[in-house]
């Protein structure tokens, strides 16, 4: 068992993520900055950004991968983080801008460097408003303006936007390779036409600047008024909660991989019924899940538990945390939720659980159609209804008749933790109705044994999800794999039942005035046929409810055909595209794990290996896990493939190329190169010697052994990487002396 106490805490809640091994999910959105950073290298006017989204919504975190995007592109990054002092005066601003970007192109080398004597005038020129009386050694007109506008107490000076343009052009001639100028928290900008119109001015027709602003979704009517016509130079893009399980998976995971533990270990394996549960609190909100995981974690640390999972005694942690943050006495709405009683707090949690797309009585149907009157009649449901709109606990949405909480961010994450210790859990999601009914469906299906769902997949938004579930077409039909949402879910599925040449699959139709929606089910093994009868058998009473409101639930069963793995794979990498082949391969990496683990299968763990190779990934740690089960299988040319990529990478961490290097080690044993083996061995023990002992604990590794005058592998587990290393040199420079003799 792993000793969870020698690891720091990986889940850092209150500060922005800074490593892109541990950023989670947002893989549409770093497609889009990626293309655009791309086009930027090339193009005479770049595309500006704006990444817009709610307080805490993982603004920060995304520019940060932004910047890491932007150095791997070469290109000169430079990060101005706003406060409200930047927008008091132009010089104020413009001197923070200026700086900044003088720093990062001295850093790259322009200019002499930042030891050499340009930038030396320019620190003498702003910081003791000297003017250097020879301009060659600082050839900037904007430090002289600041200067002078400085010593003289002439703050309030207008910035000239020509001077401070050709100041900038002559930075991005130096540097000749293109600048990405970040700004954090541009909201303060807001109440600063005037800084907003220089910036439009200045950048506007200045070739190689690349903007990217983050602010909440009120900072871009701001920016339309202000901007136009550079407001066709921004491509907005929305940061939002996680939408999908896999992407809260993700963000749970990442950071215990990088500290080497198996997140299977701490979580429900099979269902990740943990990480959903953390999801469903959560509202996939990325500071949220860090928080929750912070003190999950903290209890495995301090031996209060063996698992990272929810219970009272966490969900009390975390209030308090987060009544640190907020006076809550001053938050009146809070006050009103302490007050509800628990049967007010459920009403509250039916009512809220679509926020902003749901009215009264569409949330009534839903609960009427599956529930009956078991827990509410239609008069007891309104009057708490009435009741919570008097205290202005929810409100309407916008102009029409759809429910929302009428609490900020705070008030929603506060109640949700208040209402979970009360044995309420209230969602306050604006998750779209078609989410709502999958959930309920999940609610009538949750006792049936082996009962699967071809689960949607990275689907976000609420009109492509109603146009795609609500979609005729026969899951026989092949064009169902062009769109990913669906063709990765069912391509699962095949490969689940790959040794059959059908699976039966019952599709659940509702057709409702407000809303057409589908979905599909499987039994998990051929072995669980019965599951599709038990499925029909309860939603027969909710289709005939479905029928007392004037609607429709049609329940069809239909066997799919079966593509054999062969085309079905070369139709994936036919279709998709890196990032979708990406998805798929983490999938059958963790798949990999569990098989190989957990359930000692190491023919799945191996038939998933082979599958993760054939989509190929560029990520390090995933070359480096697959070339092990190679190497336990001695296919040495995949394994030797894997190392040799991840080894010429040239930014592995310290740990990752000890391990890359043992393992070459061993797939050079297994090719009868025992000297080059030793070599990468030795290689190996060079670098773990620089490691601490936490960094060099690894799962599974093999090790040479003499057995009888020959060389055999036995696998250890959760061993130190320099002890295992030390004894394979001894064992291999043993075998070296005996084969001599």
């Amino acid at each position: 068992m792993t000793e969870f106490s020698k690891f720091h805490n990986p889940y850092d809640f209150s500060n922005p993520v800074l490593d892109i091994d541990v950023f989670a999910g947002r893989e549409k959105e770093l497609q889009e900055i990626r293309y655009y950073l791309e086009q930027a290298k090339t193009a005479p006017q770049p595309i500006n950004l704006a990444l817009l989204g709610q307080r805490a919504s993982g603004k920060t975190s995304l520019l940060n991968i932004t910047e890491i995007e932007g150095n791997l592109r070469n290109f000169c990054t430079v990060r101005i983080d706003l406060d409200e002092g930047d927008a008091e005066t132009q010089f104020a601003f413009f001197y923070k801008l200026f700086d900044g970007l003088l720093l990062a192109a001295c850093e790259f080398g322009a200019f002499g460097g930042i030891h050499g004597k340009t930038y030396d005038t320019y620190l003498n020129v702003i910081n003791a408003y000297k003017i250097p009386e020879n301009s060659s050694f600082c050839p900037f007109i904007f430090p002289t303006q600041y200067a002078k506008a400085m010593s003289s107490d002439n703050i309030n000076m207008s910035l000239s936007d020509n001077s401070y343009k050709r100041d900038l052009r002559a930075i991005q001639k130096e540097l000749n390779k293109p600048v990405l100028l970040l700004f954090d928290e541009c909201n303060v900008l807001s109440q600063s036409r005037v800084h907003l119109e220089k910036i439009r001015n200045i950048f506007m027709n200045l070739p190689g600047y690349m903007l990217v602003f983050t602010g909440t979704p009120d900072l871009f009517p701001v920016i339309d008024q202000i901007f136009s016509p550079i407001i066709r130079q921004f491509k907005k893009i929305n940061i939002v909660e996680f939408e999908t399980k896999e992407e809260t998976k993700d963000c749970v995971r990442k950071p215990l991989e990088k500290l080497g533990i198996l997140p299977e270990e701490i979580f429900d394996v099979e269902t990740y019924r943990d990480v959903s549960e953390i999801h469903d609190l959560s509202g996939g909100r990325p500071y949220e899940i860090q928080l929750i995981c912070h003190f999950l974690f903290r209890r495995i640390q301090k031996k209060q538990s063996t698992k990272m999972k929810l219970n009272l005694s966490v969900l009390e942690e975390v209030r308090r945390e987060l009544e640190n943050f907020q006076d809550i006495s001053t938050r009146p709405i809070l006050s009103k939720i302490r007050n509800l009683n628990k049967k007010q707090l459920q009403a509250l949690k039916l009512l809220t659980a679509s926020c902003k797309n749901a009215n009264f009585e569409q949330l009534w149907t839903i609960e009427y159609v599956f529930n009956a009157e078991i827990n509410w009649s239609r008069n007891d449901l309104e009057q708490e209804y009435q009741y919570l709109l008097k205290e202005s606990i929810i409100r309407f949405h916008n102009e029409g008749n759809e429910i929302d909480f009428n609490g900020d961010d705070f008030d929603k994450i506060y109640a949700k933790y208040l209402a979970r210790e009360r044995k309420v859990s209230l969602g306050l999601s604006n998750r779209p109705l078609e989410l709502l009914i999958d959930m309920k469906i999940d609610f009538v299906k949750k006792d049936i044994e082996g009962l699967k769902q071809i689960e949607l997949f990275l689907v976000s938004s609420t009109g492509n999800l109603r146009n795609l579930l609500w979609n005729n077409m026969s899951l026989n039909n092949d064009d169902v794999f062009d769109d990913p949402a669906l063709g990765i879910p069912l391509y699962k599925a095949m490969l689940d039942y790959r040794d059959n040449e059908t699976i039966p699959v019952v599709s659940v139709k509702f057709d409702l005035d407000w809303l057409k929606v589908k979905f599909w089910y499987y039994p998990e093994k051929p072995s669980f046929i019965n599951a599709i009868d038990d499925l029909i058998q309860k939603l027969a009473v909710i289709k005939a409810r479905t029928h007392e409101i004037n609607g429709d639930l049609t329940i069809e069963l239909e066997n799919v055909k079966l593509i054999p793995v062969e085309i079905l794979t070369n139709k994936i990498q036919e279709l998709y595209d890196e990032k979708y082949k990406n998805i798929l391969t983490s999938y059958h990496v963790r798949k990999v794990f569990i098989e190989y683990l957990h359930k000692n299968n190491s023919k799945e763990a191996l038939f998933n290996c082979e599958l993760a190779y054939y989509y190929s990934s560029s990520d390090i740690h995933i070359q480096i896990n697959l070339s092990y089960l190679f190497l336990v299988n001695d296919n040495v040319d995949k394994a030797k493939n894997l190392l040799q990529t991840a080894l010429q990478n040239g930014i592995l961490d310290s740990e990752l190329l000890a391990l890359a290097n043992y393992n070459m080690g061993i797939a050079e044993i297994k090719s009868s190169n025992v000297i080059a083996s030793l070599e990468q061995i030795n290689l190996c023990i060079e670098i773990s010697q620089n490691l601490e002992c936490s960094d060099r604990i690894c799962l599974c590794l093999l090790i040479p052994k003499i057995n009888n005058g020959q060389i055999i592998f036995a696998e250890v587990r959760e061993k130190d990487l320099l002890e295992v290393a030390c004894e394979a040199r001894t064992n291999l420079e043993y075998w070296l002396k005996f084969s001599e003799n």
